[in-house]
């Protein structure tokens, strides 16, 4: 069987990533939301191209009123759900590539989507494609879910199960392989204060922007401020570049000063891949003499959000359980026009978190600074048990194809099983590999894709052949 489906993935590996170039054309980015597209057209019109592709396929096609999709041998009742998401964030800046072009270079292929989670749904795709080329009898049909919703709230999944039963089994090939059995939970929240401006010449903050989706660290941030001298400024960006790692870029405006801030993008889950330029200017605006009302603002969240502590360390909020992990907590939206400051931080909390020990303690500190945080609620931890025999057989799948030791693991990220009774993450990335998810240049090595679809035709063939 091994040597067949090897076969298999060796005859159709050019049209699986020609389909998946297909998609990463498509910038399915949330959109404007209307009738017959409730997250913008775009979504909409990667959820058809995807329908299209299984239908040409000859598999059984239905689409739930383009929230989402179904894909299935035969459209039974089935026992095994993949469930994987054709939306992704916002481009960003600093590609070396075309974004929504699909690039293929040095064995692996660039564009938004190629790992989260076009990649992965093409696999798995392609994985039923196989199962059904080699004759393999199933006891029970096999369900792919297409949603189109998971990178901004799962409303999709929400408007599916209100419609469509969920099978008993769920894998979601949107994280890492072997398998993700517990996914920490979620304090992700916005922030909002109002100032009435300095009118003395005082050094101030006219404008900040960074950041654009709160899953995200991103890698570029800016500010106006005026009062301070060009020279002021420049010592005080070499010193926090020093300190920081981050690149600073000034620009005299002639009664203003511009400074953009260049870090290091990264996913949220992980923010200590990445390099913050928003608490990075934040840190240097607060390193500044003035005691003008929005440079205070900006030295409170420096101290809430310092440079380089990921842990909650700014609210005194760090900490840890041996099930789940460490808290995270990162500040990846920043914005400020003068009057009004907008910020929302993304929190990953253990299973030992609660209203008390966090969420109250986070915004009774904001509150005494001036800032309002719009909601307490917590997401709770999602655990699956490690021994269930649903677990064990897609461990086996994983070994026998990647001849790697199977385990399961926690993360900080939310995958698309959050909410899913008994849902696990499997795949469809490699455990030491960093796709750059959610930032520039975000790939997947080809060898990855075809060895993840062939574990995913192993795990459906063990589980309902």
């Amino acid at each position: 069987m091994k040597d067949k489906i090897d076969e298999y993935f060796e005859k159709e590996k050019e049209n699986l990533l020609s389909d998946l170039g297909a998609l990463i054309r498509i910038p399915s980015v949330r959109g404007e939301a209307s009738e017959d597209a409730p997250f913008g057209e775009e979504p909409k019109r990667a959820l058809e191209k995807m329908l299209l592709f299984a239908k040409r396929d000859g598999f059984s096609v239905r689409n739930i009123d383009n929230y989402a999709g179904e894909i299935s041998f035969r459209g039974a009742d089935a026992k095994l759900a993949m469930l994987g998401h054709l939306d992704v964030v916002p481009e960003g800046d600093g590609w070396t590539v075309p974004p929504y072009e699909m690039t293929e270079r040095d064995g692996k292929v660039y564009g938004r989507g190629t790992s989260d989670d076009k990649g992965p749904v093409i696999a798995a795709m392609y994985a039923m494609k196989c199962v059904r080329e080699l004759g393999v009898e199933l006891k029970s049909d096999v369900r792919l879910i297409v949603g189109t919703n998971e990178e901004t709230g799962s409303a999709d999944i929400e408007y599916y199960t209100a419609h469509r039963d969920m099978p008993p089994m769920v894998f979601t090939p949107d994280s890492t392989f072997p398998v993700t059995n517990v996914e920490r939970g979620h304090f992700s929240k916005h922030f909002t204060s109002d100032i009435i401006p300095d009118d003395s010449d005082c050094g101030k903050v006219i404008s900040f922007k960074g950041g654009f989706v709160i899953n995200a660290v991103p890698n570029k941030a800016s500010a106006v401020l005026s009062g301070f001298s060009k020279e002021e400024l420049d010592s005080a960006a070499d010193k926090a570049h020093r300190e920081t790692g981050v690149d600073f870029k000034l620009t005299d405006n002639g009664g203003s000063v511009s400074i953009l801030a260049v870090g290091t993008g990264a996913h949220a889950s992980l923010p200590v891949l990445g390099n913050n330029p928003i608490t990075a200017l934040v840190s240097l605006i607060a390193s500044l003499d003035s005691e003008s009302v929005s440079v205070s603002k900006f030295k409170a969240l420096s101290g809430f959000f310092p440079h380089g502590k990921t842990r909650g360390e700014g609210f005194g909020v760090s900490m840890s359980d041996s099930a789940s992990g460490e808290l995270t907590m990162t500040l990846d939206i920043l914005n400020f026009d003068g009057t009004h400051f907008e910020g929302a931080f993304d929190s990953r909390i253990p299973l030992c978190a609660t209203e008390e020990n966090l969420a109250l303690k986070v915004r009774d500190q904001l509150a005494e600074e001036g800032f309002e945080l719009d909601s307490i609620s917590l997401t709770p931890v999602h655990c699956v048990d490690a021994d269930s025999d649903f677990i064990k057989k897609l461990l086996a799948a994983y070994e026998e194809v990647s001849g790697r030791k199977g385990y399961c693991e926690a993360i900080g990220g939310g995958t698309y099983v959050h909410n899913i009774d008994g849902g696990v993450a499997f795949g469809a990335i490699m455990p030491e590999v960093d796709t750059n998810m959610h930032g520039a240049d975000e790939f997947m090595p080809i060898d990855d894709l075809i060895t993840a679809a062939k574990i995913f035709t192993k795990a459906i063939i063990s589980i309902c052949g």
